[in-house]
């Protein structure tokens, strides 16, 4: 039949995702100008699939969004109800730095030091972790504290390169300005995507704020908070904000809707400008994406006339599996259907498509390819619902039998013996 824009099937699909593109509201991608960012990048959570990128393998300072990589390190060497005693490290803590005031000789839990990192983006949570873990993970309890911080360092280039962030290079476990600390788009994407496989980092990014020995840390994440209605998003669930002078106002930001979960990066935008920048990214990949259903197994796909029996009845034609894909609605209107068919299959200006009798229950039929942009994005086998002429398999047999059984008895009654008068 040669290529088929979908017709029948589109239906069936819009049916069965719920919209088409004339739906009100639907965003379109940002084109990279109106972006303040300077880099920017989104993932679908489940797929892991890119929906948008705006210079997302540029190398730049990552400020505090360096803390996502600093906390998933300290859950990933120590239990949540483990003391930490802070030390003297806090001085390494440079000038206008946020902090959480922590101090030397305070005593705080695993889960405690995790939301003084990630709520007010304490840089002196993030020394505390480095020293904690980095003596740790050495096996030497009184390493000194600036070879502590280079035994966490290291590891945190390694756990960067094992999550494929290989455009990182970490230099300190705070993100402060310092030469050759840098991160990318989708770098950070990719480290946040391992954070949120980690439950407890998801309770404290979702956290407006924690109070611990009469200091109250607020989340610096204003998507979070309604009493910022210019930075609120109902659909966010945290992650974490960053700003240094060089790097300037960056987020990471995850957010959750209509079954789906998104994880946007901006890195070097505006103050103002940088929840606006969030907001459009993640509105479009809600808006403009959807896990788009083509087929369902067992689903009739399309009836088909047989021939080659009285009446010419039609058989249905079903999938014999799933397929969907995570499409935006451009190119879900590109989609294209190819219909390969094995055998017993004629075309006639008379008749058009039709199947020969006899047709099998369950027997496969063809395929049903989909592609997009000349690319196949997947197979499905079509298969019949329903035994058609199926009497044309065994009459032959029949016939057979029966001659045989003729031909028997003719044998049989020519080697009898006459019978004689008596």
């Amino acid at each position: 039949m040669g290529k088929v824009r979908v017709c029948i099937l589109l239906v069936v699909a819009l049916l069965l995702t719920g919209g088409t593109k004339g739906e009100a509201g639907l965003s379109r991608a940002p084109a990279p100008e109106e972006l303040a960012a300077e880099s920017a990048f989104l993932l679908d959570v489940e797929t892991a699939k890119v929906l948008y990128e705006k210079n997302a393998n540029q190398a730049m300072a990552p400020a505090s969004t360096t803390k996502i990589m600093t906390a998933l390190l300290l859950l990933e060497n120590a239990e949540l109800g483990e003391v930490v005693i802070v030390g003297e490290e806090v001085g390494k803590v440079r000038p206008n730095s946020s902090v959480a005031k922590i101090k030397p000789g305070d005593r705080l839990t695993v889960a405690e030091l995790v939301y003084a990192l990630l709520l007010p983006s304490g840089n002196d949570a993030a020394y505390t972790t480095a020293v904690f873990v980095g003596r740790r993970i050495s096996g030497f309890e009184h390493l000194s504290i600036d070879e502590a911080v280079e035994v966490f360092v290291a590891l945190m280039n390694k756990r960067a390169k094992e999550l494929g962030a290989v455009n990182s290079s970490f230099v300190v476990p705070d993100g402060y300005d310092t030469p050759g600390h840098v991160s990318t788009a989708r770098d950070l994407a990719l480290i946040a995507l391992a954070a949120v496989e980690n439950d407890f980092i998801r309770q404290v990014a979702a956290t407006p704020e924690y109070h611990w020995q009469g200091k109250r840390w607020g989340n610096t994440n204003r998507l979070l908070r309604q009493e910022y209605p210019n930075a609120y998003y109902p659909w966010a669930t945290g992650l974490k904000t960053g700003y240094t002078g060089k790097a300037g106002h960056c987020l990471v930001a995850t957010a959750k809707g209509g079954g789906r979960e998104l994880i946007g990066v901006i890195l070097k935008s505006k103050q103002k400008e940088r929840w606006s920048d969030i907001r459009w990214l993640l509105e479009y990949g809600f808006t403009s994406w959807r896990q788009y259903t083509m087929f369902v197994q067992g689903r009739q796909i399309f009836t088909v006339p047989v021939i080659g029996i009285r009446g010419s009845p039609m058989v249905k034609i079903f999938a014999a599996e799933n397929w969907s894909a995570l499409l935006s609605l451009e190119q879900i209107d590109n989609l294209e259907l190819e219909f390969k068919w094995r055998r017993g299959v004629i075309s006639t200006k008379e008749k058009g498509l039709a199947l020969k009798a006899p047709i099998r229950k369950g027997k496969v039929l063809g395929k049903a390819v989909i592609s997009l942009e000349g690319k196949i994005m997947g197979e499905v086998d079509m298969v019949a619902a329903a035994n058609v002429g199926l009497y044309y398999l065994w009459l032959p047999a029949l016939g057979g039998f029966l001659l045989a059984l003729l031909a028997t008895a003719i044998i049989i009654r020519r080697r009898r013996p006459p019978v004689r008068a008596r």
